[in-house]
């Protein structure tokens, strides 16, 4: 059992590296729905993909979703310059739109909902050495461009699309939502954010990966669930103790 717990936290663990300070930026932002739609824009194009050209190689379909992903955030960037209320109901529409796509891409695949299920739900549990590779790497180079960049383009459009692109396949498009929200909510405009969203995000993943495995629920759901509960707690408490 421990064989299975550790790759999955050290998963999300790596994943809180990179959208700890991408979610925080998020909020500040104010485009909530822009790690949905990056996301589902890389899932898009692999399912097109394995759909119209049958590749095989990992590293064509990590570049196809990779590159997928940027175009995707530098259109986000240019949609900037019409407003943020714009933008964000373009980033809100434009999920719907390419969600859809994806489901009439697999409309006639025998696999397909549980395709769409892993992509939504993800499979943590079964994180494997490649994917962790990833996870590192994409955490590492997110953290590097923000704190080298000023402009928003690479510092956070760009790295927000590697981050998303790596970390949706290996958690889900749910999981990539909890852990960029929920820890940044839990530490939002207090003296310490890192550190609450550090403390909501690790206890959630703990929480949620043991609730998974002694209850037999489905991994990413219940993560998201003690997520949730873990930044409500930290919020309440960072409330209460303001108040002492």
């Amino acid at each position: 059992m421990i064989d299975i717990l550790l790759p999955a936290l050290l998963a999300g663990m790596l994943v809180l590296a990179s959208h700890i300070p991408l979610g925080r930026q998020v909020l500040e932002r104010g485009i909530i729905f822009i790690d949905l739609a990056v996301a589902q824009a890389a899932a898009t194009g692999l399912i097109a993909v394995n759909r119209f050209a049958h590749v095989e190689s990992d590293w064509m379909l990590q570049a196809v979703a990779i590159g997928t992903a940027l175009g995707f955030a530098v259109l986000l960037h240019q949609l900037e310059r019409l407003g943020h209320r714009v933008q964000e109901a373009l980033i809100g529409a434009t999920f719907v739109v390419l969600a859809s796509a994806s489901v009439l891409l697999l409309a006639h695949d025998p696999h397909g909902g549980e395709h769409l299920n892993s992509s939504l739900a993800g499979q943590i549990l079964w994180v494997d050495n490649a994917q962790l590779a990833g996870l590192a790497v994409s955490a590492i180079a997110a953290l590097a461009a923000m704190a080298l960049f000023r402009h928003p383009l690479p510092a956070f459009y760009l790295p927000f699309a590697i981050a998303i692109t790596a970390s949706v396949q290996a958690v889900g498009v749910y999981l990539v939502f909890a852990s960029l929200i929920f820890p940044a909510l839990a530490g939002y405009r207090s003296q310490r954010p890192v550190l609450l969203a550090l403390a909501a995000g690790l206890s959630g993943y703990l929480i949620g990966l043991a609730a998974s495995l002694y209850l037999d629920w489905p991994s990413g759901p219940a993560i998201v669930t003690s997520l949730a509960l873990c930044a409500t707690t930290v919020a309440i408490l960072r409330k209460v103790t303001a108040r002492a």
